[in-house]
C-alpha cells in the first residue's frame, strides 16, 4: 500500500532539499503536496486525508502545532513529524501532548535521519492496518459463523419434526430470530435470478450470498421482517402481516418487492423473483408453507423472470416428451444444415410453447435437450471435421444450472446459431469453394439421387476435373462421400426412430432396398436389422 504525505515548511530551501532528496517511491510513500504555510497545508490535509504530515512549527497563518491539532481530530492515525528550527522545551511537551511521533531540529538535520524517521512511520502505519484488517477478519468470522448457524437452525426447523413451539420459539429468540406472539406471517421465498452468472461475475457463492443479503435488507424496508438463507441461492422472508382492514398489505408488500427489483437491476444488474404463500399464526403451517416453497422447482420453472406471485401447485403431465425427440432433432438439423437462423428461433419458440403448454417435468425437459445437443455436437463436431472442442460435462453443466424454461431456450437458441456458424466456417477452412458447394448441396438433399457428373454441371466444372478436385481435398471419391453420408443419416434414423428399413432406403433415395442393406453393411460392418438390435 501507497502511504500518503504532506510536507509543510515556511522555507522553500529546505522544501525543496526535503522533496527531492526523499526517495519516497521506495519507502512505499507518495508526496501528496508541498506546502509553504500552516493554512495551506491544511486545505492540502483536507483534499489528500494524508496519513503522515510532516510539518515545521514556525509557519505563518497557521503554526505546525496547531496544524497538527486540527488534521489530527480528522485522522486520529495521522502520524505526525516536526521539523523546526526551535530547540526550546515547551515546543517539546506540546509536541508530546499531540503524540508526534519525531521532533527533529533543523540545525542537526541529516536526510538519512528523515528517511529513517519517514521509514519507522510507515512501520506503524502497517501495524496498524494488520491489526485493523485482522479485527475487520474476525468480525466478519463471528457473523458469517453466526449467520451459518442460524441457516442451520433454520433447515433443521424445516426437515425436522418441531415437537415443542414454545421451546423452539425460545431457541429462535437466542438465534435473533424475533417472532411476534399472535401475529400472522407471510412466508416468502426469494430468488436471485441466473445465479449461476451472478456467482461467477461477483466471485463465487459466498459472495453472491452475500450480496443478496445486503440487497434484501437495505431495500426491502419492512418493520419486523425475519430475514434469512436456507442456501446459497434460496433466502425466506418471515414477513409480519398484522390484521389491519384499512390497509391493503399485500400490495403495500407487492409495491416493496417491485421496489427491490428495480433498485437491484439498476445498481447491480441483478434480477430477483419472490414467490409467496399464505399467512398464518402457526409455526407448524408456516414450516408446511416453507417447505412447499422450497420445493416449487416446477413453478419456477414454467414462470418467467422478475414474477412476484403466489405458490400455486403445478401439475406435469405423464406424457414422454421423447416420443417427440427424433422429429424434432430432424427439424433442427434441417435449421442448421440450410443455415437458416430466422428458421431455428421460429422452431424454438414453437418448442418453447409446446413444453410449456404440456408442462413436463422439469428434469425431464432437462434430459431431452442434453440427449439433442449431444446429438447434433456429435454430429457436426466429430463427423463434420470442426475442431474438437466438445465437452459434454460443460453442456450438462450449462443445462443443469438453468431455472427457468425461458433461459433453457434462450441457451438452445445461441447453441443452434453457434453451429450455424461453425458449419459455414466448415466451408471455408482449406477446402475449394467448389467442393464446399458440393458438399453442403449433398447435406441439404440427402434424399436425393446425386450423381458426378450432375453435380459437376451444376458447379459449371468438367466431371473428370471435379472427381480429381473433390478427391483431393477430401479423401474420398464424390460418390464414396455421398454414400457415407447417407449411410451416416441411416444410423441415426436406426438409431433414433422405429421406421423400417425399406422407409429409410426410401427416404434416403435408394429404389433397390438389397443394395441399400449392401452400402450399409459396408460401412457399419453389419446389416440394418443387426445393427438395430445392437443398440
Amino acid at each position: 500500500m501507497v502511504y500518503k504525505v504532506v510536507l509543510a515548511d515556511d522555507h522553500f530551501p529546505v522544501l525543496e532539499y526535503l522533496s527531492a532528496s526523499i526517495p519516497w517511491d521506495t519507502l512505499g510513500l507518495e508526496l501528496a503536496a508541498s506546502c509553504s504555510d500552516g493554512r495551506q497545508a491544511w486545505e492540502a490535509c483536507q483534499l489528500h486525508h494524508p496519513d503522515i504530515l510532516l510539518t515545521d512549527i514556525g509557519m505563518p497563518a497557521m503554526n505546525g502545532l496547531e496544524l497538527i491539532q486540527k488534521a489530527r481530530e480528522v485522522n486520529p492515525q495521522l502520524q505526525t513529524i516536526i521539523l523546526s528550527c526551535h530547540g526550546e522545551f515547551e515546543y517539546a511537551q506540546k509536541a508530546v501532548r499531540l503524540n508526534v511521533a519525531e521532533y527533529i531540529l533543523k540545525e542537526s538535520l541529516q536526510i538519512d535521519q528523515v528517511i529513517t524517521v519517514l521509514a519507522e512511520a510507515v512501520s506503524r502505519l502497517e501495524m496498524k492496518m494488520n491489526s485493523r484488517n485482522n479485527y475487520l477478519q474476525m468480525e466478519k468470522l463471528v457473523s458469517q459463523n453466526h449467520s451459518a448457524i442460524r441457516t442451520r437452525f433454520i433447515r433443521m426447523f424445516v426437515e425436522q419434526p418441531v415437537w415443542d413451539e414454545a421451546e423452539w420459539i425460545g431457541q429462535a429468540e437466542e438465534m435473533g430470530i424475533h417472532l411476534q406472539k399472535g401475529v400472522p406471517y407471510l412466508p416468502v421465498l426469494a430468488v436471485p435470478e441466473r445465479s449461476y452468472e451472478l456467482e461467477r461475475r461477483y466471485g463465487g457463492i459466498v459472495n453472491l450470498q452475500f450480496v443478496m443479503d445486503n440487497v434484501l435488507q437495505e431495500f426491502l424496508e419492512i418493520e419486523g421482517i425475519i430475514q434469512f438463507a436456507v442456501n446459497e441461492r434460496k433466502f425466506i422472508l418471515f414477513i409480519p402481516f398484522p390484521r389491519i382492514l384499512i390497509r391493503n398489505l399485500y400490495e403495500e408488500f407487492r409495491n416493496k418487492f417491485l421496489h427491490v427489483q428495480k433498485m437491484s437491476k439498476l445498481h447491480l444488474r441483478m434480477g430477483i423473483s419472490f414467490f409467496y404463500g399464505d399467512t398464518t399464526p402457526s409455526l407448524i403451517e408456516i414450516k408446511k408453507q416453507i417447505q412447499a416453497l422450497l420445493d416449487s422447482q416446477a413453478l419456477r420453472f414454467y414462470t418467467a423472470e422478475g414474477a412476484i406471485m403466489k405458490l400455486e401447485p403445478v401439475k406435469t403431465t405423464s406424457e414422454d416428451l421423447f416420443v417427440h425427440y427424433s422429429v424434432i432433432l430432424q427439424q433442427l438439423r434441417d435449421c442448421i444444415q440450410h443455415e437458416d437462423g430466422s428458421q431455428i428461433s421460429a422452431t424454438v419458440t414453437e418448442i418453447k410453447a409446446y413444453i410449456g403448454d404440456k408442462k413436463y417435468p422439469v428434469e425431464s425437459v432437462k434430459s431431452w435437450l442434453l440427449k439433442m445437443v449431444m446429438e447434433l455436437e456429435l454430429k457436426y463436431v466429430v463427423m463434420q471435421n470442426f475442431v474438437n472442442n466438445f465437452s459434454s460435462e460443460r453442456h450438462q453443466r450449462s443445462i443443469q444450472e438453468f431455472e427457468t424454461l425461458d433461459q433453457l431456450m434462450e441457451w438452445l437458441e445461441e447453441f443452434l446459431k453457434d453451429k450455424i456458424l461453425m458449419l459455414r466456417s466448415m466451408w471455408k477452412q482449406n477446402v475449394r469453394k467448389e467442393v464446399a458447394e458440393a458438399k453442403r448441396y449433398v447435406m441439404n438433399h440427402i434424399g436425393e439421387k446425386v450423381g458426378m457428373d450432375e453435380m459437376a454441371k451444376r458447379l459449371g466444372l468438367n466431371p473428370t476435373h471435379f472427381s480429381r478436385l473433390f478427391k483431393i481435398e477430401t479423401g474420398l471419391t464424390f460418390i464414396e462421400y455421398v454414400t457415407k453420408v447417407k449411410m451416416e443419416q441411416a444410423r441415426d434414423l436406426l438409431n433414433q426412430t422405429n421406421i423400417t428399413v425399406v422407409e429409410i432406403a426410401e427416404q434416403l433415395g435408394y429404389d433397390n432396398v438389397s443394395y441399400f442393406i449392401k452400402l450399409f453393411r459396408n460401412f457399419a460392418g453389419m446389416t440394418p436389422a443387426e445393427f438395430r438390435k445392437s443398440i
